[in-house]
């Protein structure tokens, strides 16, 4: 997949859905590997525990057919028209409930009228929130990892300070067993480095925020707050 990361002129996420509309294999390759994790956390969540849970990958299938054809979402995707978080989630949500709709036909066979999972008020919110939080977990996983390459890319100091974040918010530890743990004797170094790891993985973030929602510079800082809400929610 090409690293839209490398450059200045970095395509936004509405150009890239563009040109998944207009039928580009790469583009299309692209929005399929972005999305294809979150549409099927959600939808996993959603049928956790009934059977409908082993026909998450081809109801995944089916969210990508709907965006893509014609006149689908991915058409009807426009920067000026908002969220394309929001767009997603309700092709998704459609998508399971016509699935829902299939199976409770075929146990019924015609019979009761269908009770959709989100058709409760609360768990209508319960399942939105989940989505958001498996969206949120997507950008942060691929501001991690493109903060990771930087590091690779970069030098050894570079590398010990994603390490220093990386134990620090993924393992819990201290900053005092942090320098132990690197065997580094001055505790103020590895607090310097873990600040500046935080800076350097906050651009990374900035920057596929940018991309993934398209949202202009002025707005950008407000969505990455925003994405680490419902991270936490």
């Amino acid at each position: 997949m090409t690293d839209h990361h490398a450059s200045n002129d970095t395509p936004t996420r509405w150009s890239i859905l563009r040109a998944a509309s207009a039928g580009e294999a790469a583009a299309r390759d692209e929005f399929a590997a972005t999305y294809a994790p979150l549409i099927r956390a959600y939808l996993e969540h959603r049928w956790r525990g009934s059977p409908l849970l082993g026909d998450a990958a081809d109801s995944a299938q089916e969210v990508f057919v709907e965006c893509m054809k014609p006149g689908g979402a991915l058409e009807r995707a426009e920067a000026d028209r908002g969220d394309f978080r929001a767009l997603l989630y309700g092709v998704v949500r459609n998508v399971a409930r016509r699935v829902e709709e299939r199976r409770a036909f075929e146990l019924e066979r015609g019979g009761a009228a269908s009770v959709h999972l989100d058709d409760l008020p609360d768990r209508a919110l319960a399942l939105s929130r989940v989505f958001d939080r498996c969206w949120a977990q997507a950008i942060v996983q691929e501001a991690a990892r493109l903060h990771e390459h930087r590091a690779d890319s970069a030098d050894e100091a570079a590398r010990t300070r994603f390490q220093i974040l990386q134990l620090r918010h993924h393992d819990g530890l201290p900053i005092r067993k942090i320098a132990a743990r690197l065997r580094i004797a001055e505790v103020d170094r590895v607090h310097n480095a873990y600040r500046r790891a935080r800076r350097e993985f906050r651009a990374c973030l900035r920057e596929v925020v940018a991309m993934r929602t398209g949202v202009g510079p002025d707005a950008v800082d407000d969505e990455c707050q925003r994405v680490l809400d419902m991270l936490a929610s």
